[in-house]
């Protein structure tokens, strides 16, 4: 089995307008590891094939264009993300005992989509999905809070990653859960919470 440095392959595609804010590969990086360590997803430690997330870093207009088209929302938005794995095959990567094989699933359905997950052991790369983040919505809001563009992008990336990684804010109880993941995730590197008044 190959081993990996890393828990999540990053595929950065940085826009023009990005060049001048510090924040590439590197940063992108550590903020998807920074996500995953507080993500509850033990088992991506463990799994034995490559698994890929893919980060845009582009313009309002582009993300505008996405907006509408896959929200019907006609306007830009700081970060969208676009999960590719459904609910059952996220709790595969979740549960190390799963990944490792060592499970005890009766169900016929779920070792299906345990083995199209894992590939039935071959070396397949998994996508959990595309993370995009507009600009000038994040210049302007780096600007409101008064810190760097570069912070405020970490921030849309974990944020981005954790809902890759089955999070979600619909109700209070769940934003509440996802952002206080999303603190911890940002104090382990150092930034401040965002939420505070």
């Amino acid at each position: 089995m190959r081993m990996r440095v890393r828990v999540i392959d990053v595929e950065l595609d940085i826009g023009l307008p990005w060049g001048s804010c510090n924040f590439g590969q590197s940063e992108v990086e550590k903020a998807v590891d920074a996500a995953v360590r507080f993500a509850g997803m033990p088992g991506l430690t463990e799994y034995p094939s490559p698994v890929e997330v893919s980060i845009k870093l582009t313009d309002d207009a582009e993300v505008h264009a996405l907006n509408l088209e896959w929200r019907d929302k006609d306007k830009a938005t700081n970060v969208l993300s676009f999960p590719m794995l459904e609910h059952d095959e996220l709790q595969y990567l979740r549960h190390p005992e799963l990944v490792s094989g060592s499970y005890s699933i009766s169900d016929a359905d779920h070792i299906k989509t345990l083995k199209q997950v894992q590939g039935d052991g071959a070396e397949m790369e998994i996508l959990l999905g595309d993370i995009i983040l507009a600009y000038e919505t994040c210049a302007a809001e780096a600007d409101e809070k008064q810190i760097t563009v570069a912070d405020h992008a970490t921030h849309l990336v974990i944020h981005g990653m954790l809902h890759l990684l089955g999070h979600d804010h619909v109700d209070d109880e769940e934003a509440e859960a996802m952002e206080a993941l999303e603190v911890k995730a940002l104090a382990s590197m150092g930034l401040h919470n965002p939420y505070e008044a």
